[in-house]
């Protein structure tokens, strides 16, 4: 196969991207995005949320230039290989890579924050090796895998729990990053990569093959196969903050003419800068149900272009906004999230069947929010 050094080394402009997602990772609240499509449409509080039909989202975002994709998807084949040789399961093989995508991009680089290389930016100082061993792609799997084989710093198998954890907090426990909420966004991006790549993310296996000394009992959860995992959606945590309540003061960025909470104004700034082109709408009067968070200016909703139930490409990406709204709530301020016939709320953590509250029929493209999320505010 090949090692770091003839699929490491990339070219400068790639390389000048990979320094911006790192830095974009800190989570400044700048500015209104100014990709923003729009399209009113409504929503409700969390027992009685639901919207209005709005017009067809945008196509699914763009995927990475054909010479990158490549790349990532022959590093993906490297990660995977490493894992079935040491006979851990394909979601072991599927937290590598969303790791590797927030850290890299899935690239080997050769420079990082401080002294940090390679796909999943290891560093020399913290023990993980050399910075010619950590620019070896399967050196630096093994490594993210961990072991007795491994590095000291703690591999995934040397993480107790890690297949009832969420995805993005198996990767955190492995990585320890200062932004520890960013891993999820990435399951979509990572399946995809993996189809392409043949790699079967099913598969089987021992979650702590390798591991030295005693192995805990493996129990089903989410990261594990657990409902909301299988549908894509990450099941997040509980988030415990204090958020001042806001007054409607600022202009809603999306066009509708009427007012939002500085709060929601920024978490429609950040999403655009994130996540890229959305359909999206915040204010509403929602004269039929006036508890919604809409007319309060603290709900946006976002079109995934048709009811996802009949769309591949609708469902991915609404599974991504949503992980992106939940894997972020503790930094934005965001209550709940409803989407594809479920609700999370940042009280409960976890995803539950949306019944309608009530007010709307949750079979219903529209009122079980099949065709868009919705996001309220504190």
């Amino acid at each position: 196969m090949f090692g770091g050094g003839e699929l490491g080394q990339v070219a400068g402009f790639w390389a000048s991207r990979g320094l911006y997602a790192k830095l974009g990772a800190v989570l400044a609240v700048a500015g209104i995005g100014t990709l923003l499509m729009l399209a009113p449409f409504g929503g409700g509080t969390e027992s009685q949320a639901a919207c209005l039909p709005g017009v067809p989202g945008r196509a699914p975002q763009p995927r990475a230039a054909d010479a990158l994709r490549q790349d990532q998807i022959d590093f993906a084949k490297i990660i995977d290989e490493v894992a079935v040789q040491r006979g851990l399961p394909g979601k072991a093989t599927l937290v590598a890579l969303m790791t590797a995508l927030q850290e890299s991009q899935l690239r080997n680089l050769p420079y990082g924050d401080a002294d940090s290389v390679g796909l999943f930016q290891q560093r020399p100082a913290a023990g993980w090796g050399t910075v010619s061993q950590i620019l070896n792609p399967r050196y630096s799997a093994n490594a993210f895998f961990g072991g007795s084989g491994a590095p000291s710093p703690p591999g995934l198998v040397d993480i107790d729990g890690w297949p009832e954890m969420s995805f993005n907090d198996a990767a955190q426990a492995v990585q320890v990053s200062a932004y520890p909420d960013l891993y999820g966004q990435h399951e979509q991006e990572a399946k995809a990569i993996a189809a392409a790549a043949g790699i079967n993310l099913e598969r089987p296996g021992d979650p702590y093959a390798g591991r030295a000394g005693p192995v805990p009992p493996v129990s089903p959860g989410i990261g594990a196969g657990g409902e909301c995992e299988s549908e894509g959606l990450v099941a997040g945590k509980p988030v415990n903050g204090v958020w001042p309540p806001e007054e409607a003061t600022i202009t809603d960025p999306t066009g509708t003419g009427g007012m939002v909470t500085p709060r929601t104004a920024a978490w429609v700034a950040l999403a655009g800068k994130t996540l890229g082109s959305l359909s999206m709408s915040c204010w509403d009067a929602h004269l039929w149900n006036p508890t919604s968070d809409h007319p309060k200016g603290r709900a946006c909703d976002v079109m995934v272009g048709t009811d996802a139930r009949r769309s591949p490409q609708a469902r991915a990406k609404g599974d991504r906004i949503a992980n992106w709204a939940v894997s972020t709530a503790g930094q934005t301020g965001v209550r709940y999230v409803i989407w594809y016939g479920k609700i999370w709320s940042a009280r409960r953590g976890t995803w539950i069947p949306y019944n309608g509250g009530g007010v709307y029929v949750p079979t219903d493209a529209t009122g079980g929010h099949f065709d868009h999320v919705h996001v309220s505010m504190y």
